[in-house]
């Protein structure tokens, strides 16, 4: 079976077409959080993780980086699935 992947380049920022998807997937380990209103949990394929914040600028070692939104009380993942 082909697995089929679809990247953002914009991910969860506000004006991001993106914005609402389950996950992102980014092509770059540089990940920026300006203009996103929400906490986004980062996986690269190294399997370095980092919670960010908005407003934040993030560096991973790897070069693909998987987002998951973080937030409270709407029935998505939330941090303390994390802990």
């Amino acid at each position: 079976m082909k697995t089929v992947r679809r990247t953002s380049t914009k991910g969860y920022r506000s004006d991001s077409p993106d914005r609402n998807n389950p996950f992102n997937v980014i092509k770059s380990g540089n990940i920026s959080m300006k203009g996103v209103p929400h906490p986004v949990v980062g996986f690269d394929n190294t399997g370095a993780v980092k919670l960010m914040q908005p407003g934040g600028e993030y560096r991973f070692p790897g070069d693909t980086v998987l987002e998951i939104p973080m937030y409270q009380d709407s029935g998505r993942a939330t941090a303390a699935c994390l802990t």
